[in-house]
Parts: structure tokens; C-alpha cells; sequence
């Protein structure tokens, strides 16, 4: 009887054994699954931050985007209002040139009837002196609408220049802005 205790006793240890050693290998797997499922969440909220993230640059952008083409839409017009402006200034040079012109071609033709007439001693003189005096102020309205008309062509360039800068370098615009100490 004693060897059968004794058998008895290493196999109920062994069997103890074995129990033991399952209920550890069961709670191992337990906390390894538990792991795992920390890890999935953990990678999920990794995930969702990066996502929304994204989507946040990407708003950013589309409104800077969005921002920029309204800036460029409102240069753009601006500019073409300034153009129009200089067109308008222009055809006010050339209307008050053609004027002026016809005012001279006119001053010229009585110059030459009054001349013609003989009415006067001193018309040749002041025919010749005042056709000269007419001759130099057709020059110098000539030159001026030449000079009216390069003038708005460089306005008009410089302008489409400064809202092009403005519109690749927003921070420019401070320096193309007057202050507001230095206006009148």
C-alpha cells in the first residue's frame, strides 16, 4: 500500500502539476490577448490622429488655396480698374491733344488769311513768330501724349508686377502698402 500512496501522491502531483501549469499557460494567454487588443486600439488611435491630421493640413491648404485665388481675383480686378483708369486718363490726354491740335491748325489757317489779307503791317512777323511759338507747343503736346501714353503702358506693368508679388508673397504687401502715419 505504501508504494500505491506513493504512486498515487506523484500522480496527483503531476496531475496538480499539470493544472497548475495549464491555469498559467491560460492567464499567459489571457494577458497576450489583452496585449494585442491594447496594441490594435493603440494602432487605431495612432491612425485616426494621423488621419485627422491630414484632413486638417488639407483643410489648411485648401483654404490658403481658397484665399490666395480670392486675393488674386481681387488684384486682378483691382488692376483692371486701375488700367481702366489709365485708359481713361489717356484718352483725356489724346482728346485734349486732338484739341489742341485743331486749335493750332485753326490759330494757323487765320494767321495765314490775316497775312494773305495784308490787314496788318506786323502780320508776317507775328505770323511767323506765332506759327513758330504754335510749332514748338504741337511738338511738345506731341511728345507729351507720347510720353502719357509709355507712362500708362509702365503703369500698367508695374501694377500687374506688384499684384503678381503680392500674390506669390502675401508678406509683400506690407511693404507696398503705405503706412498709416505717412498717408495725409
Amino acid at each position: 500500500m505504501g508504494l500505491v500512496n506513493v504512486v498515487a501522491g506523484l500522480a496527483l502531483a503531476a496531475v496538480a502539476m499539470f493544472g497548475i501549469t495549464s491555469c498559467q499557460e491560460h492567464y499567459r494567454e489571457q494577458g497576450r490577448v489583452a496585449v494585442r487588443a491594447e496594441w490594435i486600439e493603440a494602432d487605431k488611435a495612432r491612425e485616426l490622429r494621423e488621419t485627422a491630421a491630414t484632413l486638417a493640413r488639407e483643410k489648411s491648404e485648401r483654404a490658403k488655396e481658397q484665399r490666395q485665388t480670392q486675393e488674386a481675383e481681387a488684384n486682378a480686378l483691382a488692376a483692371t480698374q486701375r488700367e481702366a483708369a489709365l485708359r481713361d486718363r489717356l484718352d483725356t490726354v489724346v482728346r485734349s491733344h486732338d484739341g489742341l491740335q485743331r486749335e493750332l491748325a485753326r490759330a494757323n489757317a487765320a494767321s495765314g488769311d490775316r497775312r494773305a489779307a495784308g490787314t496788318c503791317p506786323a502780320a508776317d512777323a507775328e505770323a511767323d513768330a506765332a506759327a513758330t511759338a504754335r510749332g514748338v507747343l504741337g511738338a511738345c503736346a506731341d511728345r507729351y501724349r507720347a510720353m502719357a501714353a509709355d507712362a500708362a503702358g509702365l503703369a500698367s506693368q508695374v501694377v500687374g508686377l506688384q499684384d503678381h508679388v503680392l500674390v506669390l508673397q502675401p508678406a509683400a504687401r506690407a511693404l507696398l502698402t503705405p503706412a498709416p502715419e505717412a498717408l495725409p
